[in-house]
């Protein structure tokens, strides 16, 4: 009797005390003891469970107190807290798969600044690095996308309106101003578009491009 499992010993003992006639003594013990085996499985799961959950819910509580500014350093586009969007870290220098020039001139559209370019400083935020993405539009080939990645090296928060500008053959084309403000030390990275490249803009395929980005009145 001492070799029996113990769960089976406690049932045989107890139903020694009880009359049990024509009955298969040996298969009513397994069955309860296969019962209370899988009783006890599923309460050791469901506490595991509810630690597990437990654990995970702190670590994202704790998580979203220590999370990153969205305008601190190394984060990603302006506004943005996608971990996979791109940081403007990234983009040093002029990055593009076709030649692009920088002008100097911005005319009268809007400006209160000097132009600039990579590397130049206006209002505080300097221009790092710049990345043009080129798509098929009805004339060829047209620079459709600007992220522009700016840093503020000085030690106050700014607040202000960039705008970017291209030159198709020196003809002017100017994007919307995209307001930012950038904590001490911080850098943001601003997305310009032109969507008048995919509205069918006539643009010669042998036109030659240049850019440069400066200050507006936020609206």
């Amino acid at each position: 009797m001492s070799d029996v499992d113990p769960l089976i010993k406690r049932e045989l003992q107890w139903m020694a005390l009880g009359t049990l006639e024509n009955r298969d003594l040996a298969s009513i013990v397994i069955r309860k003891a296969k019962r209370r085996r899988i009783r006890l499985l599923a309460m050791i799961m469901a506490g595991i469970l509810g630690i597990s959950l437990g654990v995970f819910g702190v670590f994202n509580v704790i998580n979203n107190k220590s999370g990153t500014s969205i305008f601190s350093a190394d984060t990603g586009a302006t506004g943005s807290t996608d971990s996979s969007a791109i940081s403007p870290a990234q983009i040093r220098g002029v990055i593009t798969d076709y030649p692009v020039t920088w002008e100097e001139s911005i005319g009268d559209l809007g400006a209160i600044s000097k132009p600039g370019g990579v590397g130049d400083t206006i209002g505080g935020l300097t221009a790092t690095g710049l990345k043009i993405s080129w798509a098929r539009c009805p004339s060829g080939v047209c620079p459709i996308q600007w992220l522009l990645s700016v840093k503020n090296n000085t030690p106050d928060i700014i607040s202000l309106a960039p705008a970017l500008m291209i030159y198709i053959d020196h003809g002017p084309l100017v994007s919307s101003s995209r307001p930012v403000t950038v904590t001490a030390g911080g850098s943001a990275l601003l997305v310009f578009t032109f969507p008048e490249f995919k509205d069918g803009l006539n643009v010669a395929q042998n036109a030659t491009y240049q850019w440069n980005w400066f200050l507006t009145v936020a609206r």
